[in-house]
C-alpha cells in the first residue's frame, strides 16, 4: 500500500510548455491524410530532456511512469453521467509525464502565428485538452505553470461551443449558454472549462505545418488541487486518441479514416527515439500484416483493448491461463499501450513468466542473479559483454495472432564495470491490467482501425520509415 500511494502522489495534472513556430512551411492538411511528428520525452528535442542522466537514471523515471499509468487501470473511476463527461484525463507522474510520446502542437491564429505546446499523446481518453487563461479570472482556479496560459480570447480563429447546437458538447452539460466538460483525476483534483473549436497546427515528417481548423478541445478555465503537486512539468495537457467522438482520430473525419499508425524505434537507438503518427492515407501499405481484434469498453477509459491468450519464451508456450489476461467486471483486461514505457503484466502472469525466465536462464553458470534497488525485478549480471545474445525471444499470443518481441524489446541491457554487464526483464508486475507498452512494441509497424475494430502490425524497421 505505501508503494501504491507513492506512486498515486506523483501522480497529479501535467503543466504547461509553449514554444513558438520556427519559419517553416504552412500548408492545410490533405483530404485524406495526416502525418504527426511525435517526440519521446527522452529525445533532445524533448522539454524533458536532461543530458546529463544516465541511462539507469532515465530508465528508472520510466519504469516509475510505466507504474504510474498502470495505476489508472487498476483505480477505475467512476461518477455519475449527469455530472462529469466520460473523459477523465489521467494525470501525470511528477516528473516524469503522462505519456513516453508528445506531440508539439500550436494551437489558436494569432498575428505571430499558433502559439505551440507539448500535449501528451494517450490512446486510452479521447478528449484534447489543455488550460486557458480565464483560469485567472476571479472565483477560478490555475495549476501551477512556468508559462503563459493559452490566450483564447486573442486567438482570431477561437469559438466555444453553443448548448445544443454541436454534436460533441456533452448531455446536460453547459455553463450559460455553452457547453462545457469536467474532468476528475485521480487525487480527486478536478478541472473545468468550456468545450471549445480551434485551428490546430501539427509538426508534420518534413518542414512543413499543416493545419487542421475546428478541432474541438477542453478549454479549462478552473483546476482544483486537493495537494500540493510539487515539480513543475513541461506538459500543456493531453492529445487523445481513444475510441470516443472527441478524439483527434474521429475528428479528423475523412482525414483519418477511422485509422492511424505507428511504427516506434528502438529505445536504445542513440540517434533518437522519435516516430511518426500516420493518419489515414499517409499510413504506409505493408502487405501480409497479422491482425487482432480491438475491444471497447465502456466507462472513464476507452483504451484499445486485446485479447491475450499466452505468452511464449523463445518459441515455447507458457501455459498461462487465459482469464488472467481477461476483462473483468471489475476492470483488468489487456491494453495496447504506447504512452507507458513499459509494459506491466499482471502479477499472477509475470510470476509465471519469471520463473520460467530463471529455469531458461540455468543453462548459462556465468551468470549472476542481482536484484538493482527501484529497477526491474529480474535482472542478472554476466562477466563479459554479450548484448542481446542468447537472450530470448518473447511472444504474446493474441487472439488470432502472434505478436514476437525480439530480445531488444523483450530486455534492457547496461554495460557495468570492467568487461561486465547487467540485463533486465523489461517488464513490471502489477495487481491490475496488463499494458503492453512502447518498448515491447519497437519495430512494428502497428495500425489502429477504428471502423472495423481491427489491430493490424507486422515487423518493420522503424529507422527506415517512421
Amino acid at each position: 500500500m505505501a508503494n501504491t500511494n507513492a506512486v498515486l502522489l506523483l501522480s497529479f495534472l501535467t503543466t504547461l510548455s509553449i514554444s513558438f513556430p520556427s519559419s517553416t512551411a504552412t500548408t492545410i492538411a490533405k483530404s485524406n491524410g495526416l502525418t504527426i511528428k511525435l517526440i519521446h520525452r527522452d529525445s533532445p528535442d524533448s522539454p524533458f530532456y536532461q543530458p546529463n542522466l544516465t541511462t539507469s537514471q532515465r530508465t528508472r523515471k520510466l519504469i516509475l511512469q510505466s507504474e504510474a499509468r498502470a495505476l489508472r487501470y487498476h483505480h477505475p473511476l467512476q461518477y455519475p453521467k449527469q455530472h462529469f463527461s466520460s473523459n477523465a484525463l489521467r494525470p501525470k507522474v511528477d516528473y516524469q509525464g503522462p505519456s513516453v510520446y508528445m506531440a508539439q502542437v500550436g494551437i489558436g491564429t494569432f498575428t505571430s502565428g499558433p502559439i505551440y505546446y507539448f500535449l501528451g499523446m494517450d490512446s486510452s481518453i479521447d478528449l484534447i485538452w489543455t488550460q486557458c487563461d480565464n483560469c485567472r479570472s476571479p472565483g477560478h482556479h490555475c495549476f501551477p505553470q512556468r508559462q503563459p496560459l493559452f490566450p483564447s480570447l486573442r486567438s482570431s480563429s477561437y469559438r466555444k461551443l453553443v448548448c445544443n447546437r454541436h454534436p460533441l458538447c456533452y448531455p446536460r452539460s453547459c455553463i450559460g449558454n455553452f457547453c462545457s466538460y469536467i474532468s476528475r483525476f485521480a487525487d480527486n483534483s478536478t478541472s473545468t472549462g468550456f468545450l471549445s473549436s480551434e485551428t490546430f497546427t501539427f509538426d508534420s515528417d518534413s518542414s512543413r505545418k499543416e493545419v487542421v481548423p475546428n478541432i474541438v478541445f477542453g478549454c479549462g478555465f478552473d483546476q482544483v488541487l486537493s495537494v500540493d503537486f510539487g515539480q513543475e512539468g513541461n506538459y500543456a495537457g493531453i492529445l487523445g486518441l481513444g475510441w470516443g467522438p472527441h478524439s483527434l482520430v474521429t475528428q479528423l473525419g475523412s482525414r483519418a479514416g477511422g485509422r492511424f499508425s505507428y511504427c516506434l524505434q528502438t529505445m536504445t537507438n542513440p540517434g533518437g527515439r522519435n516516430t511518426l503518427l500516420r493518419f489515414g492515407s499517409d499510413i504506409p501499405n505493408r502487405p501480409g500484416l497479422q491482425s487482432t481484434d480491438l475491444l471497447q469498453y465502456g466507462g472513464q477509459l476507452s483504451g484499445f483493448y486485446v485479447s491475450l491468450l499466452d505468452i511464449s519464451i523463445a518459441g515455447a508456450r507458457l501455459r498461462i491461463p487465459p482469464d488472467h489476461f481477461a476483462r473483468k467486471p471489475s476492470g483488468g483486461g489487456t491494453v495496447m499501450d504506447s504512452g507507458s514505457a513499459f509494459s506491466s503484466l499482471i502479477r499472477p502472469a509475470y510470476d509465471i513468466l519469471e520463473r520460467e525466465l530463471i529455469r531458461y536462464f540455468l543453462r548459462f553458470p556465468t551468470l549472476t542473479r542481482i536484484r538493482p534497488p527501484r529497477f526491474f525485478k529480474l535482472c542478472y549480471e554476466r562477466i563479459e559483454r554479450r548484448g542481446y545474445t542468447n537472450l530470448p525471444s518473447l511472444t504474446f499470443h493474441f487472439r488470432g495472432a502472434d505478436l514476437v518481441v525480439q530480445p531488444q524489446g523483450a530486455f534492457y541491457v547496461k554495460e557495468a564495470a570492467g568487461a561486465r554487464e547487467y540485463f533486465c526483464l523489461a517488464m513490471t508486475p502489477f495487481d491490475g491490467a496488463t499494458l503492453i507498452g512502447a518498448y515491447q512494441q519497437t519495430n512494428q509497424r502497428f495500425i489502429y482501425d477504428l471502423n472495423t475494430k481491427k489491430l493490424f502490425f507486422g515487423r518493420e524497421d522503424c529507422l527506415r520509415n517512421a
